[in-house]
């Protein structure tokens, strides 16, 4: 029977799941559907060398609920009750009888499969939705293939929804076959603004869900909304390729009695030389100054139980380097490992705290300091680059109120 994957035929779209070479299933045809009862058109696209013009069959199914019965007999699998007209015995005779409204149905439904294979000419392999243009929109088309200059007037805000409605279509099918060969047309040029495009897109999203959150004190919330569903946002503290190689990581430090295990909230990896960096995550309230002392200040037990914390993470990883990567199923290094910490804002100081800060955290040897605030103007820079226009400062009035820049 149907698989889950195509839905019923609509006035617009037909999805289309290929079962060999030379056929295919298509989107059924509902002539006829209430609670109890359903009337379907299931039809198939074929590949006919001989006769092109006759590229559909199909069956028609036609079935009843019993009222204790959730779903119909062809979604629960059971083929004890199927009748067919293979099970007809000579004598017999079967008759399926269309009203008015079912002949309608079925008519506009094998139109539109006749003219999707009219233009495909094909079976597309795996799974496709096809979706029907109007004469306008075939006339933008033409305009825009004939007239690349023209592609302008995509930008213009009036035609936003439709720019909305052209992505959501060219991305919503499972098999990607027809967008690759779409995007292997392009130019160089382009696909570098296209590309250009999607990745400022997806940095401003992830900017505004930090910039959103700075004042959330959630470690669970940063550490999996924020950092694992973007390891790309960690990685522009290193200067070298790197990605997660685990979070929430075992790194040795337990006893004979199974106590006192260590977890390491992120080990990011560097994927050309495959040594290891330890990642401490807090939230951007986590405290960083502590009382002041003589002209400058101390820091918070929080900042210093987790500059200890991560160093201990280094050191027990160290000792347990040869255990671990013995149980590891993936290879890694841990050539000195570099430590770093992700806490507070430096919006929270003034002046007179941000110095004792700089002194302090510059004066550590082996492990790097940042606040959330600081990652965050690093992801705004690197959309700043990417859209070729300064960096926007206006976020950066709002976290910190003396107007200092962030340093690196």
């Amino acid at each position: 029977m149907r698989t889950q994957e195509i839905h019923d035929m609509t006035a617009t779209t037909v999805d289309v799941v290929s079962t060999s070479s030379s056929t295919a299933n298509a989107s059924p045809v509902v002539l006829h559907q209430t609670d109890m009862l359903r009337f379907k058109f299931l039809p198939s696209l074929v590949k006919n060398e001989k006769e092109p013009q006759k590229s559909v069959s199909g069956k028609l199914l036609y079935e009843k609920k019993r009222k204790k019965d959730d779903v119909f007999p062809t979604d629960s699998g059971d083929i004890s009750s199927k009748v067919s007209r293979g099970s007809v015995k000579a004598g017999d005779w079967m008759e399926f009888q269309l009203d008015t409204s079912e002949t309608y149905e079925l008519y506009h439904g094998l139109a539109q499969l006749y003219a999707l294979y009219g233009n495909i000419k094909d079976i597309p392999y795996g799974t496709a939705t096809y979706t029907r243009v109007d004469n306008a929109f075939r006339q933008f088309l033409s305009i825009i293939q004939n007239d690349p200059s023209a592609a302008r007037m995509i930008g213009n805000e009036e035609n936003f929804d439709l720019v909305k409605t052209l992505l959501r279509l060219i991305t919503q099918t499972e098999s990607l076959e027809s967008l690759k060969k779409s995007l292997m047309e392009l130019q160089d040029d382009n696909l570098q603004h296209l590309t250009t495009t999607l990745n400022i897109e997806k940095l401003q999203r992830v900017a505004m869900l930090m910039a959103d959150n700075l004042d959330n004190n959630c470690e669970e919330f940063w550490q999996t909304t924020v950092f694992k569903e973007n390891q790309w946002v960690l990685a522009q503290i290193f200067a070298c390729p790197c990605t997660i190689f685990s979070d929430k990581a075992y790194v040795g430090g337990k006893g004979v009695d199974n106590s006192g295990g260590n977890l390491c909230d992120f080990i990011y990896q560097n994927r050309l030389s495959q040594n290891v960096a330890l990642i401490e995550i807090k939230t951007p309230c986590t405290e960083i100054i502590g009382n002041s002392y003589r002209g400058t200040y101390s820091f918070s037990h929080e900042l210093s139980g987790a500059v200890n914390q991560v160093l201990n993470y280094r050191d027990n990883l160290t000792k347990s380097y040869y255990a671990l990567c013995h149980q590891s199923t993936s290879q890694f290094e841990v050539l000195s490992p570099k430590c770093v910490v992700i806490i507070g804002k430096l919006a929270s100081m003034n002046s007179t705290q941000i110095a004792a800060f700089e002194s302090f955290r510059n004066s550590l040897s082996g492990v790097q300091i940042l606040t959330f605030d600081e990652l965050y103007q690093r992801v705004i820079d690197l959309i700043a680059i990417l859209s070729e226009t300064p960096s926007p400062t206006q976020h950066t009035s709002e976290l910190a109120d003396d107007g200092d820049e962030f340093p690196f």
